[in-house]
């Protein structure tokens, strides 16, 4: 017959086993973010850029460019006049930002990825359509480089003007 106490002690032995196993297979449970998006997802009022360009500044990918030239690109989006104005804001720097109640006016800004470039962009409200849109006027103001060693008199010559401010020569307009 086993004596008592060697039972005891073969019983406590397992149990110890049994639960320093158990114990050091359990981990904590490491704090989990409370919201992970998965990267291909976007937040609220988050706009996409697309592949159209304005004088350096990216547009919307549902932009629409309804006219190009020279001096200046006309563009249509389905996107509210408040959200527009958000997506530009982040894509330019310096300038001034001008809230208006029709027209919201971004004066002398420059497109993050080009800062030598200078642009003024009007965003309104417009209605299409299918509903109210916006829509945006981006115009190159970038001024002209200026040529190095010219004086005042031949920089007034070369823009056809005199000195004092006056036409060099009224006939060339005509």
């Amino acid at each position: 017959m086993t004596h008592p106490r060697y039972v005891l002690l073969v019983g406590l032995t397992v149990v110890l086993t049994a639960s320093a196993t158990a114990c050091s297979s359990c981990k904590r449970k490491e704090e989990q973010p409370t919201e992970v998006k998965p990267p291909d997802h976007l937040a609220p009022s988050e706009v996409v850029e697309g592949k159209e360009r304005a004088f350096g500044l990216p547009l919307p990918r549902d932009a629409h460019v309804a006219a190009r030239f020279e001096k200046s690109i006309h563009v249509q989006t389905t996107l509210s006049p408040e959200d527009l104005v958000n997506y530009v804001r982040a894509r330019v720097k310096d300038g001034t930002v001008t809230p208006g109640t029709s027209v919201t006016q971004l004066v002398n800004v420059a497109p993050s990825n080009e800062p030598e470039k200078r642009l003024t962009i009007d965003v309104r409200l417009y209605r299409g359509g299918d509903g109210y849109h916006s829509e945006m006027t981006v115009r190159d103001s970038t001024p002209p480089p200026v040529e190095p060693g010219l004086t005042d008199e031949q920089r007034w010559q070369k823009a056809g003007m005199t000195p004092s401010g006056k036409i060099a020569d009224p006939k060339k307009l005509q």
